[in-house]
């Protein structure tokens, strides 16, 4: 049995420093304002954030015509007794960003995407294109059917066979909107029918037909609100 155990030890151990060496790429994408900066800051750091000013929202300079893409970072994920390595980069969310996700989840080959969206796209017409349009996007990459013209030949080639494992859906500032009826709602497995998800389910259908899992998780990236947790149960789906 001690033998047993020992090994069993020693497989953990070997797991988890292959995943520090190789941590799960994540690529973490969404609208303006929806929460996405802030969450790199509570994954780098937990603990309290506070609101970042509309005038420090993330905005990438640009070099020789285009915008430079953010460095990745890594970081750990710690929930019910285990370290999760991650790496991300984090991105502004206008759309004149969006080819540089395309380019980040392509060409790091990411194996989660995390989309994240707020309260705000029920309240504005404009925004909830925004969100659902930057979706898109994305899954037209993911399941072959566009390419962004920004792409080259080698992220042309590397897009034909390139497929996230895992889509999850993050909706944020769950401090904000959080109600008995969500509650509700997620306790009876009813969380994709829930008014801030629907939107998005002709495209997570898109996905699901692609042979791409989809999770749906809601948390508040500013106060620590089941950030961890929903992370962990994303990658356990892998």
């Amino acid at each position: 049995m001690f033998v047993g155990h020992l090994l069993l030890g020693s497989a953990q151990l070997g797991s988890y420093i292959y995943r520090i060496l190789k941590p799960h790429k994540f690529g973490v994408y969404g609208p303006s304002m929806s929460g996405k900066t802030t969450l790199d800051q509570y994954l780098t750091v937990p603990g309290d954030i506070e609101p970042i000013p509309l005038a420090l929202r993330t905005t990438h300079a640009m070099k020789h015509g285009q915008f430079t893409m953010p460095h990745t970072t890594k970081k750990q994920v710690r929930w019910n007794g285990e370290k999760i390595p991650i790496s991300t980069a984090d991105f502004g969310g206008q759309a004149r960003y969006w080819n540089m996700w395309a380019e980040d989840m392509v060409g790091r080959n990411i194996s989660i995407v995390f989309y994240v969206v707020d309260h705000r796209i029920l309240q504005s017409q404009y925004l909830l294109g925004e969100a659902v349009g930057g979706l898109k996007y994305l899954v037209d990459i993911m399941t072959n059917t566009k390419y962004p013209k920004s792409f080259n030949r080698y992220l042309k080639k590397k897009a034909k066979i390139f497929k996230p494992k895992v889509v999850c859906l993050l909706v944020n500032k769950m401090d904000l909107w959080w109600d008995i009826d969500s509650q509700r709602m997620w306790d009876e497995g009813m969380k994709r029918q829930h008014p801030f998800v629907l939107p998005f389910q002709e495209e997570m259908r898109r996905l699901r037909k692609a042979g791409i899992a989809t999770n749906v998780e809601a948390m508040s990236a500013q106060y620590g609100l089941n950030v961890e947790r929903a992370i962990y149960d994303t990658v356990q789906m892998l």
